[in-house]
């Protein structure tokens, strides 16, 4: 899978696009991370830095649920997307 996603980059965490400011992540000098979401990483540290990466998988199946995307879809995306990302290589 690619990085990006209709034209919108892509967490390398856990995979949000991203495409309005609010969504990234900040390095520690307090500008925009284009790498990681504003839930991933925040002043250039993992917000949550002992997730494994099937924790994070799962996180985002319950996410991608709540918006209405079935489970069985959502768990084949994020299962194939997250070992892909930058952060699990």
């Amino acid at each position: 899978m690619s990085t990006e996603m209709e034209g919108a980059s892509i967490c390398q965490s856990c995979g949000m696009p991203m495409k309005i400011e609010s969504d990234f992540g900040t390095k520690a000098d307090g500008s925009m991370d284009r790498e990681y979401c504003t839930y991933c990483r925040q002043k250039g540290e993992f917000t949550k830095p002992d997730i494994t990466m099937k924790q994070m998988v799962e996180g985002c199946i319950g996410i991608m649920v709540q918006y209405g995307i079935p489970e069985g879809q959502a768990r084949a995306q994020m299962s194939a997307l997250i070992p892909t990302l930058k952060r699990w290589k």
